[in-house]
């Protein structure tokens, strides 16, 4: 019997587990099984006061769903949007406590993650100003298991090359630029499924559709 595969998936600024893509990721995973596939649990977080989304009790509530102790290869994080962030200060923290020899993921997908938009307002601002070790983030993370997915035409942030950059130099992430996604707000989107397919090697190699970069 092939390994369960856990997936995390941390909801958009004001999102939750019945909103976008997010409950549709999960039928796709948890019931299209395949014999030669792994098996998935899909777990939709709810996160507290979500709103207004704050650091301090984003990184808290994901180590009480998540502690150290129980990161595994078998994990993977799936963030959007803000919480793409929430998951790297979350990751960035464990890291710092366990310089040594941190506990590991299976990989990261980050959809629509950003590291700056065009219009912020203050609680924006706290995120993007808000410091994250990147190092001790990535020491969780395996190499090539980082995979970003953006928009050319994202209507937060429009200047979608220069956070590719961003996320490349940071992190060292795979990213891939699709056209037409704008948030990634849809009520489905295959590229994110194979993109968690891929980190799960249930795909011999990447099959996003369109994709650049």
């Amino acid at each position: 019997m092939s390994e369960t595969k856990h997936i995390y998936v941390v909801p958009r600024w004001g999102g939750t587990p019945r909103d976008d893509w997010y409950p549709w990721l999960k039928r796709e995973l948890e019931e299209k099984h395949e014999a030669q596939s792994p098996r998935y649990e899909v777990h939709l977080l709810d996160m507290p006061a979500w709103e207004l989304p704050d650091i301090d009790r984003a990184i808290d509530h994901l180590a009480r769903v998540l502690p150290p102790a129980q990161l595994q290869p078998n994990i993977i994080l799936v963030g959007h949007s803000v919480s793409c962030l929430a998951i790297l200060h979350y990751l960035a923290k464990i890291g710092a406590e366990y310089p040594a020899s941190p506990p590991q993921v299976g990989g990261v997908v980050c959809v629509a993650g950003w590291f700056s938009v065009d219009s912020p307002w203050q609680e924006v601002l706290n995120w993007i100003h808000a410091p994250i070790d990147f190092e001790a983030a990535r020491r969780l993370i395996p190499a090539e298991k980082l995979v970003v997915l953006l928009s050319d035409d994202d209507p937060y942030t429009s200047g979608y090359q220069e956070n590719e950059q961003l996320w490349v130099e940071r992190l060292r992430s795979r990213v891939h630029i699709l056209p037409g996604r704008q948030h990634f707000s849809s009520h489905l989107d295959a590229d994110i499924l194979e993109a968690i397919r891929d980190l799960a090697d249930d795909l011999p190699q990447p099959a996003l559709s369109q994709q650049r970069g």
